[in-house]
């Protein structure tokens, strides 16, 4: 199933005093606590985000709309985890419940010394955090696979074959995980998936990281940090951020920041972004003199689905979309230009949306 952003939710994870509330509060300007001490944030804060979008710029410019609507997703700034949450330790099993709720985390890792920020271990090495974590994850979802085997096993040996195959797949996956392995990274088929999917286990979950780090350290120790955690990212770096968490909560000016440090800092936007990216979102748009939207969906959504992210009546009376790409619409002058350059297609419900397409939708009401 096809999801819009808007009920797509960003889990920030990590360490107690790691920077997570500092990066949720320069991401939502939503004042939250972020003091120096463990346990700061009990329970979740939660905060939609506008998504950057020039296209959106560029087509409100054109029509001189009078509304402009830009896509959102939503981050949830999670309470700080210790070794022994899976067995409640900390705020353990108020902060794994919450991590159930989110498609994607967000991996808070301190990456610089402090003297007056304390480290709940003593030490600067975010690549052990993450394993910290990712290890209660592991332990949590051992317990669940754990419970609901015991119940499919009765079944399995009464000779149910659904709960034999559940049994096959179960005993798959509980392998791995007491060998350390998430479930994200276990082989598993489509169906298999399918098996475990109502468990909504912890490690199934896409990762990025947001490597915390000050002026001073050293670049061979971020380089290091960088490649050793490359391999929980499919082996892509685009996914592991350097931020200096405190000063993008400050950052008004990213040029003017870049002149005196002598390098470009990574911005609140390019957080948003490669978060965006990550959650495999595109963007389409409609719009109007009166109102511009762009609507945001997982890739892979046909047109139909698409409908149902404007409206869930479109969706239902779905009967075809005129479609041509936003900024391919406005070079040529418009709408209408663009029908009679012979750039707008029509299409059925099986069209895959592309990221890019300005639609109109024609449906029964």
């Amino acid at each position: 199933m096809i999801t819009k952003s808007h009920t797509l939710s960003v889990g920030i994870v990590g360490l107690p005093n790691a920077g997570k509330s500092t990066i949720f509060n320069a991401l939502t300007k939503k004042s939250v606590p972020a003091e120096n001490f463990p346990f700061c944030t009990i329970d979740k804060n939660i905060g939609v985000i506008e998504i950057p979008d020039e296209r959106l710029d560029k087509l409100a410019n054109f029509f001189n709309a009078k509304k402009r609507v830009p896509s959102a997703m939503t981050f949830v700034d999670i309470a700080g985890l210790v070794k022994g949450a899976s067995e409640g330790e900390g705020l353990g099993n108020k902060f794994l419940s919450h991590i159930r709720e989110v498609d994607v985390i967000m991996y808070v890792l301190r990456a610089f010394p402090s003297g007056q920020i304390v480290h709940v271990y003593d030490r600067v090495n975010p690549v052990e955090d993450f394993e910290i974590v990712q290890s209660e994850l592991i332990l949590k979802d051992i317990e669940s696979v754990e419970k609901r085997l015991a119940s499919v096993e009765k079944l399995a040996r009464a000779g149910q074959e659904k709960a034999q195959e559940e049994k096959r797949v179960l005993d798959k996956v509980l392998d791995q995980l007491n060998s350390g392995v998430p479930v994200i990274e276990i082989n598993l088929t489509d169906s298999e998936r399918e098996v475990i999917s109502d468990l909504w286990l912890l490690t199934t979950k896409q990762r990025m990281f947001v490597l915390n780090c000050k002026e001073g350290v050293a670049e061979e120790d971020l380089e290091k940090w960088e490649n050793e955690l490359k391999r929980y990212v499919g082996g892509d770096k685009e996914y592991i951020l350097r931020v200096d968490v405190k000063l993008i909560g400050e950052m008004d000016d990213k040029q003017e920041y870049a002149e005196l440090l002598g390098y470009e800092p990574n911005s609140v936007e390019d957080v948003i972004n490669v978060t965006y990216k990550r959650l495999d979102l595109i963007t389409f748009y409609t719009g109007s003199e009166k109102e511009c939207n762009s609507w945001t969906i997982q890739r892979g959504a046909n047109i139909k689905e698409a409908a149902g992210v404007i409206h869930t009546d479109l969706e239902k009376g779905f009967v075809t979309a005129d479609v041509v790409n936003v900024e391919e619409m406005i070079e040529a002058g418009g709408w209408v230009a663009a029908k009679e350059k012979g750039i707008v297609k029509n299409h059925g419900k099986d069209y895959t949306v592309k990221d890019g397409d300005y639609i109109v939708i024609l449906a029964n009401k």
